[in-house]
């Protein structure tokens, strides 16, 4: 299976998804919902046969890390594609995907091995936490839309086929929270992992300084969402709001700080 295969079955699938949403045709249901389990399970493949040209995840670049992003997210997303009532999120994360993966076509190669040492299991730890947390913080986004935009159309009164195919506001809320409270225990575990990582290699704060500083404010952004909704029960809107403001600021920051510190994680040591 290569990327390219993948990364063409993703754009089909999702084209079929938002023909699902518009045309509200149950008999594409099922092709569609077999269609996303082998995006994911191809994709799966594909990640697991570029393991093993190296002998371990491929996460070690930004193009890997994104990758791995996407599959986590599709996993992450099988459970609703099956239910009936959820399928058409398929619509929204589905194109998504498929941007992300056509823009990491070209780089998703193995990549250094910094996997030796001491330290080789911290590493991967931390870095398979924390983008397990962006998957979770990924799909919490695509609820936050799909929220934003199931409200308004309803405060307007235009319902129509598509939008009467959109899962309720109050399920939409509980994908949204339970996707927050899981991928912000994910970040903490992956900063806890990245701190005993530099601390068995030695790295100073100055070394590693712009991604633990992108890292707090990731965390911030979503603990506070996540704590407002406990202390004076912010729900619906105003969580997808922030959620979706937190993942856009996630994405700037990942792109800023792989452009600007290439080697912020200390790799120019090893």
């Amino acid at each position: 299976m290569t990327f390219s295969a993948v990364l063409l079955l993703y754009g089909l699938t999702g084209l079929g998804f938002i023909a699902y949403l518009f045309l509200g045709k149950e008999a594409l249901g099922l092709p569609l919902r077999i269609l996303f389990i082998a995006c994911a399970a191809f994709h799966l493949l594909f990640v697991l046969a570029l393991g093993r040209q190296t002998g371990r995840l491929p996460m070690t670049t930004p193009a890997q890390a994104i990758n791995m992003v996407v599959l986590f997210s599709s996993l992450a997303f099988i459970p609703m594609i099956l239910r009936r009532n959820t399928a058409v999120l398929g619509a929204f994360f589905l194109p998504v995907a498929t941007f992300a993966l056509a823009l990491i076509a070209p780089s998703v190669q193995p990549g250094q091995e910094i996997f030796h040492g001491t330290y080789r299991y911290w590493y991967p730890l931390h870095t398979l936490s924390v983008i397990l947390g962006e998957a979770f913080f990924m799909v919490a986004a695509i609820a936050s839309v799909v929220y934003i935009v199931h409200e308004r159309i309803i405060r307007k009164g235009s319902i129509h086929s598509a939008s009467s195919a959109l899962p309720p506001l109050a399920l939409l809320d509980s994908i949204l929270y339970a996707s927050l409270a899981l991928g912000f225990f994910a970040i903490t575990a992956g900063m806890i992992f990245g701190s005993l990582w530099a601390s068995t290699m030695g790295l100073s704060l100055s070394d590693i300084a712009p991604k633990v500083l992108a890292g707090a404010i990731m965390w911030l952004v979503f603990g506070l969402s996540l704590h407002q909704r406990f202390a004076i029960g912010w729900k619906g809107r105003r969580t997808a709001v922030i959620t979706l403001a937190g993942f856009v600021l996630m994405v700037l920051l990942f792109i800023a700080i792989n452009l600007a510190f290439p080697e912020s994680h200390g790799l120019r040591l090893m």
